[in-house]
C-alpha cells in the first residue's frame, strides 16, 4: 500500500478503548503486563496490545486522527465507571483538537460520510448489531477511513464493509501490518 494510501483517520472501538485504558501502562509507558494477566489467554490478545503500542507510538507524532462520538461515550456512560469515562473524554479532547487543526473547521470533512451511512439502513447489514451499527455509522459520518475493534466477529465481515461503506474494520494487528512499513516516515 502506498504511503498516500494509509488511513490517518482511525475510529475507535469501546473494546478498544477500553483496551487503551486496560493496557495504558505498557501501551504508553512501556511498563511490563503481568505474565497472570487474561490477555495472554485470549487469541491474539498479547499480538493486539503490542500492535496498539506500536500504533500509539506512532500516533503520539501527529500524524493519526484518533476519533469517537457521541454514541461511543454513551456505551461508556453504560459501563458506570468514572475512570473510563474519565479516559474517553481524554480521547474525546485529542479528537476535538484533531478537528479544529483544519482551517476553519469546515475543511475537516466532505459531507459524503453522511450519504454513505444511511447504507447501513439496508437489509445487507442485517448481520450487524445495533450497537456495531450505530458506532460504524458514526465511523463513516465522522469519515474515518480504519474502525479499529479488539473484537474478533466483525471483523470477518470486513470485505463486505470495506465494498459497501468504504471503510476497514481492523483489528489492531491489521492496522499495524499497513503502518508498519511506513511508520518511520510518519511523524
Amino acid at each position: 500500500m502506498p504511503l498516500s494510501e494509509i488511513p490517518g483517520r482511525i475510529f475507535l472501538d469501546s473494546s478498544t478503548l477500553q483496551t487503551l485504558q486496560d493496557f495504558g501502562e505498557y501501551i504508553y509507558d512501556g511498563e511490563e503486563i503481568s505474565p497472570n494477566n487474561k490477555i495472554w489467554m485470549i487469541p491474539d490478545g498479547i499480538n493486539n496490545v503490542e500492535a496498539l503500542r506500536n500504533i500509539m507510538l506512532v500516533g503520539s507524532r501527529g500524524s493519526l486522527q484518533l476519533a469517537i462520538s457521541h454514541n461511543s461515550i454513551q456505551e461508556v456512560l453504560d459501563r458506570g465507571k468514572f475512570d473510563y469515562l474519565t479516559w474517553a473524554l481524554e480521547v474525546v479532547d485529542y479528537w476535538e483538537s484533531c478537528i479544529y487543526s483544519y482551517e476553519g473547521n469546515s475543511n475537516a470533512f466532505s459531507r459524503q460520510g453522511l450519504l454513505l451511512s444511511a447504507k447501513l439502513q439496508e437489509n445487507q447489514f442485517g448481520y450487524l448489531s445495533i450497537k456495531d451499527a450505530k458506532l460504524i455509522s458514526d465511523a463513516i459520518i465522522l469519515e474515518c477511513e480504519v474502525f479499529l475493534t479488539m473484537e474478533r466477529k466483525l471483523p470477518r465481515n470486513y470485505a463486505h464493509i470495506e465494498r459497501e461503506l468504504g471503510i476497514k474494520v481492523l483489528q489492531p494487528i491489521g492496522y499495524w501490518n499497513l503502518l508498519e512499513p511506513w511508520a518511520a516516515l510518519l511523524g
